[in-house]
């Protein structure tokens, strides 16, 4: 069976953060699709994700494999309390709210990329599903959505049978949303003066010029693809900004698993911003922020 196994490192700076950050303990997140590892090793940050499925022999090789079978687990994630309850009642273990360890690990990565510190933000996490934390002096969840990776790679497996993340966004980025999807420069005449320039750019209707007597053969799934990636951000988005704007706030993270490695999704996320005179910002290695997170608390 093949394993899929990504680990990556980053090199600590001397300085009060990277201090904050223990040396004994591994922050271990267990979503529903991914299980994240973070842990300090000498000056770096070493990194690991891994699909949850096989969650318990994945973690458990992982610590034996890189001699950390003495240090203490600090667990977040759905998964966490099923992991902790099939622990042996001898390894050391905490487990903490993901929204708390989400925040705190944003904090870290803010820190650590921007040299300076995390300013009031609304935090959106795309996942399998989607959250909104609101970070001011304290930390707040304030809404979400089902829509996420779990819906995407959901659907993309009944239409194609697609179960690969990395080939369904190679394929996305070869398409052309605008060829299914309707904008409301689609709809209004060129002449018609009650639209502006911008209005007319935007989706009127997500995969409105799909004819309901095709097949989806008639249809690319390049193109498709990119529609519902499109589709999935512009609603996330759309909920997200107005709940900066309802909070007053100009910055706008977003992280999580759907947004690692997503150009298309990134664009749309930053267009919306854009337009509602907000501050999108995507931060390398943020997919691991609840581990990171946990591992800090």
């Amino acid at each position: 069976m093949i394993k899929i196994f990504t680990t990556y490192s980053i090199k600590l700076k001397d300085d009060p953060i990277s201090s904050n950050i223990p040396q004994n303990v591994i922050g271990i997140d267990l979503g529903q699709s991914l299980t994240k590892i973070a842990y300090l090793h000498n000056n770096d940050l070493c990194l690991s994700i891994h699909p949850t499925h096989d969650y318990y022999q994945y973690i458990n090789k992982y610590i034996v494999d890189n001699n950390l079978t003495n240090m203490k687990l600090n667990l977040t994630g759905g998964k966490a309390y099923y992991y902790q309850k099939q622990l042996s009642h001898d390894h050391k273990s905490n487990i903490f709210n993901e929204f708390e360890a989400n925040v705190s690990g944003i904090d870290v990565l803010f820190n650590l990329i921007k040299s300076k510190n995390l300013p009031e933000t609304l935090i959106t996490t795309i996942g399998t599903g989607s959250s909104m934390i609101l970070k001011k002096e304290s930390y707040e969840h304030i809404g979400g959505s089902a829509l996420g990776g779990g819906f995407f790679m959901g659907l993309i497996k009944l239409l194609y049978n697609i179960t690969s993340y990395k080939e369904a966004i190679e394929l996305s980025e070869q398409g052309d949303r605008y060829k299914v999807d309707l904008r409301v420069a689609d709809i209004y005449s060129p002449e018609d003066q009650r639209i502006d320039a911008i209005f007319r750019e935007f989706t009127a209707a997500s995969l409105g010029k799909i004819n309901s007597r095709d097949k989806i053969e008639h249809y690319n799934k390049e193109d498709l693809l990119n529609s519902l990636i499109c589709m999935i951000g512009e609603n996330i988005g759309t909920i997200a900004v107005e709940l900066a704007k309802n909070h007053n706030i100009k910055n706008l993270i977003f992280c999580g698993g759907f947004v690692s490695n997503n150009k298309t999704l990134k664009q749309v996320l930053t267009i919306l911003c854009t337009i509602s005179k907000k501050k999108a910002i995507f931060l390398n290695h943020s997919t691991f922020a609840g581990a990171i997170g946990a591992l800090k608390l």
